[in-house]
C-alpha cells in the first residue's frame, strides 16, 4: 500500500469520528435492543453475501438498502454506526486486513451519516410518517414530499460513496479519479437510485414488527431470511460460475500447449525428410475440409483435424529415420518396418488422455483399406473409423501432389482419376464422390500453399455450461 493511499485512509477515518460525533447531537428516535439487533443482523447477512467485482478490486451488493432503511428510521447516527459495525463485522469473518477494515468502516460511516445528516437538515423525520402503520392516511402531496426528500438522502448516500471508494481506488491503482468512476460507478447509478426505493419498503416493515410487543419484534428477521437465503445462493452459484470459468480457460490452455507441442514433434519427423516438408499440415488440412463438407459436428471435425495432424507421428523413432531419408524406393524389408509407423503413431498419441479413443483410433486405422488389405489390423469397409478413411485419402492426395525423388507432382487430373479408380478397394465410395466434387478440396489440391496452420481450437465445455448459470450482481454500492 502505497503513502497516499495510507494518508487518505488515514484522512477518511478522522472525518468519520467527526461526522459521528456531530451527528450524536442531532435528535434521532429512541431504540432498544431488539431493534437494533434486528435491523443490524439482516443488514449483516446481507453484507456476507457481497458480489465481488474482480475486474476493478470493488465489491457491490444490497446490503445498501439496510442502510438507508436504518439511516431513514433511525436517523444518521444510529444508522452510520451499525452500517460500520456490521461492516466492520463481515470484514473481520472474511479476514479482511485491518486498514481495508478500517478503511471501508469509515466509509459507511460517512456515506449514510452524510446522508441522513442533510436529509435532517432539509426537514426529513426519522421515520417519516408514510412508515408508520397508519402511513396510508398521509395525504399525497405530504407523502410524496418525504419521498423526495428521501431520494435526495438517496442521492447524497451513492455521491460520497462512490467518491469516496473511487478515489482510493485511483490513488492505489495511479488511475485518475474520473476514469475510475466512469468505469465502476457511472453505469449503475441510475439503478442503484431506482433499487434504493426498496429502503423505503424495508423501513416500513422493520416500523410496523417494531410497534408489536416482545419477542415479536424478532419477526422482522423472518421476514427477511428467506432473502439473504436466496442472495447468499445466487453468490454461491457466482463463485461456482467463476470457478468454472476459470477451469475453462486452463483447458483452453493446455490444449494450446499440447497442440504445439504435437507441432514440434511433426516438424522434427519431418525435417528428416525434406520431399514430405508440411505434409502432416496439409493432410490435417485436406481432412478437415473433408469433414466439413461431409457435414459433421463440430466436435467429430476437431478430432479428425487433430488425428491428420499427428498421423505420421511414430516416424519419430529413431529406427525410421534411415527410411525417411532414403531417396529411392524402399525395399520388402524396409516396407515391413515402415508399416509399423501407424501402430506407432497411436501408440504415442495414446499418451495424450485428451486423444484416448477416436483420436487413437483414427491414427492406427489411416492405413487400412476399404478391401481389408491396408495394415495394421486388416479391417476392412465401415469397420474402419469415418476418420481413418478421410485421412487416407487426404494423405494420397498429398502424396500425389507434392515432388518427390522419383517422380514430380501429379495434376490435379491425374490425383482425381487416381481416386476414382480407388472406389471400393482402396477407399470408401461415398467419400470419393464428396471429394472429388467439393470445390474446396480441389482449390487446396490445385494450391497446397493455400492450406491454413491447424488452429487450437476449444470446445469450451464448462463455458458452454456456465452459460446457462443466472449471473446475479448486487449494485454498485461500493467498497474496496
Amino acid at each position: 500500500m502505497n503513502r497516499s493511499v495510507r494518508v487518505y485512509v488515514s484522512f477518511v477515518a478522522v472525518a468519520a469520528s467527526l461526522l459521528l460525533w456531530y451527528l450524536s447531537a442531532f435528535p434521532h428516535p429512541e431504540i432498544d435492543p431488539f431493534s437494533l439487533f434486528s435491523l443490524a443482523f439482516v443488514g449483516l447477512m446481507l453484507e456476507l453475501a457481497r458480489t465481488a467485482n474482480k475486474s476493478s478490486s470493488m465489491a457491490g451488493s444490497l446490503v445498501f438498502v439496510m442502510h438507508l432503511a436504518i439511516g431513514v428510521a433511525l436517523g444518521g447516527f444510529y444508522g452510520a454506526v451499525t452500517a460500520a459495525g456490521i461492516t466492520a463485522l463481515s470484514q473481520l469473518y472474511g479476514k479482511v486486513s485491518p486498514t481495508k477494515i478500517l478503511f471501508n468502516a469509515s466509509e459507511r460511516v460517512l456515506s449514510v451519516g452524510v446522508a441522513f445528516g442533510v436529509y435532517a437538515l432539509i426537514g426529513g423525520q426519522h421515520p417519516p410518517a408514510i412508515l408508520l402503520p397508519n402511513g396510508t392516511s398521509v395525504p399525497f402531496y405530504d407523502a410524496l414530499s418525504q419521498v423526495g426528500l428521501y431520494l435526495i438522502a438517496a442521492v447524497v448516500y451513492f455521491v460520497v460513496n462512490s467518491i469516496t471508494v473511487n478515489t482510493v481506488v485511483a490513488l492505489s491503482t495511479k488511475k485518475s479519479i474520473l476514469s475510475t468512476w466512469r468505469s465502476n460507478t457511472l453505469w449503475v447509478f441510475g439503478y442503484d437510485i431506482a433499487a434504493s426505493l426498496l429502503a423505503l419498503g424495508v423501513a416500513s416493515l422493520f416500523v410496523r414488527f417494531d410497534h408489536v410487543e416482545g419477542i415479536g419484534r424478532l419477526g422482522f428477521i423472518a421476514v427477511f431470511l428467506p432473502f439473504v437465503a436466496v442472495k447468499h445462493f445466487y453468490g454461491k452459484v457466482n463463485e461456482l460460475q467463476e470457478t468454472l470459468r476459470e477451469l475453462d480457460e486452463t483447458y483452453e490452455q493446455l490444449e494450446l500447449n499440447v497442440r504445439e507441442q504435437l507441432a514440434m514433434m511433426v516438424k522434427a519427423i519431418e525435417a528428416r525428410d525434406p520431399y514430405t516438408s508440411g505434409h502432416s499440415r496439409r493432410v490435417s488440412g485436406l481432412s478437415r475440409a473433408i469433414a466439413v463438407d461431409l457435414g459433421l459436428d463440430p466436435e467429430q471435425i476437431d478430432d479428425i483435424e487433430n488425428a491428420a495432424l499427428m498421423h505420421d507421428i511414430g516416424k519419430i523413432h529413431e529406427e525410421f529415420a534411415p527410411l525417411l531419408q532414403k531417396e529411392g524406393k524402399l525395399t520388402d524389408e524396409e516396407w515391413v518396418l515402415m508399416k509399423t509407423h501407424s501402430a506407432k503413431s497411436a501408440e504415442l498419441v495414446s499418451l495424450f488422455s485428451r486423444f484416448q479413443g477416436y483420436v487413437v483410433s483414427c491414427v492406427r486405422h489411416h492405413h487400412e483399406r476399404w478391401d481389408g488389405k491396408g495394415y495394421p489390423d486388416q479391417i476392412a469397409g465401415e469397420a474402419i473409423p469415418l476418420g481413418a478413411r478421410i485421412i487416407a485419402i487426404a494423405d494420397t492426395i498429398d502424396a500425389m501432389t507434392t515432388n518427390r525423388p522419383y517422380r514430380d507432382a501429379l495434376s490435379l487430373e491425374v490425383v482425381l482419376s487416381e481416386l476414382n479408380r480407388g472406389r471400393n478397394t482402396q477407399f470408401d465410395n461415398q467419400l470419393v464422390d464428396l471429394t472429388v466434387n467439393s470445390v474446396t478440396v480441389r482449390r487446396l489440391i490445385a494450391d497446397p500453399g493455400s492450406i491454413p496452420e491447424p488452429a487450437p481450437r476449444s470446445r469450451s465445455r464448462l463455458r458452454n455450461a456456465t452459460g446457462r448459470l443466472a449471473r446475479i450482481s448486487g449494485a454498485a454500492d461500493s467498497e474496496v
